[in-house]
């Protein structure tokens, strides 16, 4: 019995220390597997599951599908934590250099707006300063009032230049500056995105193995419309990541310059000169406005002669009948007060028992009437 208690305390004994180092590998291996963005063991599970899965009928691939995309999650998030590390390792608007050796996606933007005193000799310095930077304008709004003229620029510009644009902006001779820069780290998304197109990757490459093996054509429709979505999800996936590149190498600058009614009223009134020459300047100007009228009045009578031409015959023919008509009323009437005196003398009844007889404006008519045609 002794025997048998001690064989059974040593095999105990033995368990015990083979638990033990098997532990202490397990911990070991996953220590050096986080350390390692858990990569290769990621590589090697989806490689697995793709011998599995093509190895293995039609209706167990639509199973092994989500399999690979939740070891590429798993690969998402070790990556994301490292780069969260990452990213608290250094803070703060660091140079291209430093944030080109960590890895780091960092999108900037200022927003600057300035009052210059001159705003055009301003809008030139702004424009040459873009082109010497190698950048480009995306926008550009002006806007003109009588207390006010400036104009909103948004710019782009290399992010390795991006400080020292700034600072050259600065030296722009202006009245007041108000500046903000923001930072963004996308970082985290951008291995987001790089993890998710691998899977993507991945799935698209066993779908496509699938197409080659499938015998029925429902297994074959099936398997083109899962390809076409995850194509779809890849070709989305690039978009954003091409969009991440380019702000990432190209910072924006918002800027606004402006010149209010004060500078704009300072300028003029050092521009002014002494009295005479401002007086001499006043008469020069009426003189000028005097001649252009004069110059637009004789162009315009030259234009409108022939119209005048015809309205001035039109007119004299129109007086020359008025004043025919008004002496030969005067005529009738004339000769009608000679009638009116001849009867008057040969009458012999007394105008108590006859009346007076006067001749009418007609009957004096007709008898010119009957006279004129006597005499042709």
């Amino acid at each position: 019995m002794r025997k048998w208690g001690l064989h059974y305390l040593c095999l105990l004994i033995l368990a015990v220390i083979l638990a033990g180092c098997g532990s202490a590998d397990r911990n070991s291996a996953a220590d050096s597997s986080a350390k390692q963005n858990g990569s290769m063991s990621n590589e090697a599970a989806a490689e697995v599951q793709s011998q599995n899965s093509i190895a293995s009928s039609a209706d167990q691939s639509t199973a092994a599908a989500p399999e690979i995309e939740a070891g590429g999650s798993e690969n998402l998030a070790v990556k994301g934590s490292t780069s969260e590390n990452t990213v608290q390792a250094s803070a703060g608007f660091t140079g291209s250099d430093v944030v080109a050796g960590l890895n780091k996606k960092l999108i900037y933007k200022a927003n600057l707006n300035m009052e210059v005193e001159d705003y055009g000799k301003a809008q030139t310095e702004i424009r040459n300063l873009v082109t010497m930077a190698n950048g480009y304008i995306i926008e550009f709004n002006e806007n003109m009032s009588q207390y006010e003229q400036g104009g909103t620029f948004i710019l782009k510009v290399p992010a390795s230049g991006f400080s020292p644009f700034l600072n050259k902006l600065e030296q722009v001779k202006h009245e007041s500056l108000q500046r903000s820069i923001q930072g963004q780290d996308v970082s985290e998304e951008y291995v987001d995105l790089e993890s998710r197109l691998k899977a993507k990757q991945l799935m698209e490459a066993q779908y496509t193995e699938f197409m080659k093996k499938a015998t029925k054509s429902t297994d074959l429709v099936a398997f083109a419309n899962e390809l076409g979505s995850i194509q779809e999800s890849i070709e989305q996936i690039k978009g954003r990541m091409r969009y991440i590149n380019q702000n990432v190498s190209f910072s924006t600058v918002e800027l606004r310059v402006y010149q209010t009614d004060e500078s704009i009223a300072v300028k003029e009134k050092e521009e002014q000169g002494p009295l005479l020459e401002r007086a001499s300047d006043a008469l020069n100007g009426s003189l000028n406005a005097l001649s252009v009228m004069f110059q637009w009045i004789v162009v315009i009578l030259a234009g409108a002669l022939p119209i005048l031409i015809g309205a001035a015959i039109i007119l004299a023919i129109v007086l020359v009948s008025r004043k025919n008509i008004r002496e030969r009323r005067e005529q009738q009437a004339q000769r009608i007060r000679q009638r009116n005196k001849e009867m008057n003398s040969e009458q012999v009844i007394p105008a108590a028992t006859e009346p007076k007889k006067e001749i009418s404006e007609e009957d004096l008519k007709v008898s010119e009437d009957s006279e004129d045609s006597k005499k042709e």
